[in-house]
């Protein structure tokens, strides 16, 4: 299957991969504040009709994140799950 292994500071954070007709995305939000900002980063995707996420952390200025592109046949274990269903009204 195709993933990511993701990196932040040089430390492994996770191995995320996905099969045919699932999503998989590596987001970096920066939100500015009235006196600071708010960093996070996110591993997470849809599979099987449940959102996933595998890693989700603060950041701060000075983080480095590496995230490789691998063909993996193991994948970690996402850290939580959500059914799609139960975010439908």
């Amino acid at each position: 299957m195709q993933g990511m292994e993701v990196h932040l500071n040089g430390d492994k954070l996770c191995t995320a991969g996905i099969g045919s007709q699932e999503a998989l995305n590596a987001t970096i939000d920066i939100v500015a504040g009235e006196r600071d900002y708010e960093m996070t980063f996110r591993v997470g995707g849809l599979k099987n009709d449940e959102f996933v996420i595998w890693s989700d952390r603060e950041l701060r200025v000075g983080d480095e994140i590496t995230v490789r592109i691998v063909e993996t046949e193991r994948i970690d274990v996402p850290e939580r799950r959500n059914s799609i269903a139960a975010r439908e009204p």
